[in-house]
């Protein structure tokens, strides 16, 4: 039988066709520079994202307009999608033979842990490049959530879903959470304009110290010749002095406390009675007054004003090598224990996507 040569051009042009579907279907050969800059980039839209988003659900549900606990349906579903995106985009570039050239693990245990969330990461397979990029984000996301924590201190709990320890299934553990703060929500007040502050601050100051500190390792730096930099410093004390004038303006001089004043309201007008705890209250059949006391002299509600306001926070900074470590009694030290956690959560965080020993683990890991 005769065949045109009509149709052999348009099985020639058919087999091209197949060729460039094939090769547009997955990364077109190993180049681990690329993968590498993939990677960061990648996972920095994921903590962004991640951040962002649990940040917006708490503020929320503290002043009602969400019942929680956070994330909630709608943040969840944005947080998936963004998860989505970013394994298909780290799948684009990077092939395993890429990954394994840059140095990654084989597997997924970056720490020895043995339970809650850090257990469940370390557990996880890696077979390919989505396994590997689920995996980094395992234990990005258990870092992560314990700096909301931290800087949510009224939220703590609910944020790690139940546990703070290592146990927790949901955030890397926090060291020292004695006393714990009253976890409740703080209402449409100045204390939450504060909280507000606190929050919004400290992720924008983990976000630029990572990204400054990434840009300079994608360009061959270490963590020792980074920090070194005049440039990178400079850019990093901007970053600094910018989360240190947000929480000022924020929060004025209040001070942390992790039990805050309060008033139980028990009778007309602003007559009080003296309760140990809020729950106390409620099931007595009070109102909780918050920034106010009971005046046993005259049984009234007095409000709380001038340099005693406060702000339901850490007593002491959980982000410590000991326990319980120094007393937070100022403002001052609220900033300090902010920029000393996120410093801490970033070289973390650093050291996980840089393999190969140029920006280190932390000796003592959060």
């Amino acid at each position: 039988m005769m065949i045109s040569h009509r149709f052999l051009r348009s099985l020639v042009s058919l087999s091209a066709l197949a060729a460039v579907i094939a090769v547009g279907a997955g990364p077109a050969g190993a180049d681990p520079v690329k993968c590498q800059r993939q990677i960061v980039r990648q996972l920095f839209r994921y903590k962004n994202t991640y951040l962002q988003k649990h940040r917006m659900c708490l503020e929320k549900e503290n002043l009602g307009r969400i019942a929680g606990p956070c994330p909630d349906p709608a943040t969840q579903l944005r947080l998936d999608y963004v998860n989505g995106k970013v394994v298909e985009a780290i799948e684009r570039v990077c092939t395993l033979a890429d990954i394994q050239a840059l140095g990654y693990r084989s597997d997924c245990a970056y720490e020895a842990a043995t339970t809650g969330i850090e257990g469940q990461c370390a557990a996880l397979p890696v077979s390919d490049v989505a396994t590997f990029t689920e995996c980094l984000k395992c234990w990005k996301s258990a870092e992560l959530s314990e700096f909301i924590a931290i800087l949510f201190a009224s939220h703590a709990v609910e944020e790690c879903g139940g546990a703070l320890d290592e146990t927790s299934p949901q955030c890397s553990d926090l060291d020292c959470t004695t006393p714990l703060p009253v976890q409740r929500n703080l209402g449409d007040t100045g204390e939450n304009d504060c909280q507000k502050g606190i929050a919004r601050a400290g992720v924008r100051y983990l976000l630029q110290r990572e990204r400054v500190l990434e840009a300079c390792a994608l360009k061959g730096g270490t963590s020792a010749s980074c920090l070194a930099d005049l440039t990178v410093q400079s850019r990093l004390q901007r970053a600094e002095t910018a989360k240190e004038t947000a929480i000022q303006r924020a929060c004025g001089q209040r001070a942390p406390d992790p039990d805050p004043p309060f008033c139980c309201r028990t009778g007309m007008g602003n007559q009080c009675t003296v309760f140990a705890t809020r729950d106390d209250c409620v099931t007595g059949g009070g109102d909780v007054m918050e920034g106010k006391t009971c005046n046993t002299s005259t049984n009234d509600c007095d409000p709380v004003g001038g340099p005693n306001q406060t702000i339901t926070w850490w007593g002491y900074c959980p982000e410590s090598d000991t326990c319980p470590g120094t007393p937070l009694a100022s403002r001052d030290d609220l900033i300090a224990c902010v920029d000393s956690s996120a410093d801490a959560v970033v070289d973390e965080l650093l050291c996980l996507q840089l393999p190969g020993g140029g920006w280190p683990c932390p000796t003592d890991s959060p």
